[in-house]
């Protein structure tokens, strides 16, 4: 018996657009990107990646993606989260965007979902 029904899951998204002050390299803006990340990472179970990653030294965008079953405590670590940003001494964010919301696991099985999606694939090629 599937208990997804009664499951409740959440997912918490933060984008920040981390601000480098002083940044002449990419490799100054990497290693105050990979501060942040281990910083982190050590302290909450989440996701860190770097997207959109320009020429200019002094900009990067950052996600940082977690789970659980309380929204609450999402919101909790994604504010804690961009708290660290704000104190880093280098580091400030330009830009803050954070989004909980519940995820619905789609209808049928991933197994289905797949078929279906290989067999209109195989459909629209021999059109």
């Amino acid at each position: 018996m599937s208990r997804g029904a009664e499951e409740r899951i959440f997912v918490g998204v933060l984008r920040v657009e981390v601000r480098v002050q002083g940044a002449r390299s990419l490799k100054d803006r990497r290693q105050v990107v990979n501060s942040l990340r281990d910083r982190m990472r050590h302290r909450f179970d989440i996701s860190f990646h770097e997207v959109g990653a320009g020429e200019d030294p002094e900009f990067q965008t950052v996600v940082i993606t977690t789970s659980s079953n309380d929204a609450q405590k999402l919101r909790s670590i994604l504010d804690q989260c961009a708290g660290m940003v704000r104190d880093h001494r280098v580091a400030e964010p330009a830009q803050v965007d954070v989004d909980v919301f519940r995820w619905q696991p789609p209808e049928g099985s991933w197994a289905d979902r797949m078929m279906a999606e290989l067999g209109s694939g195989e459909g629209e090629a021999d059109e």
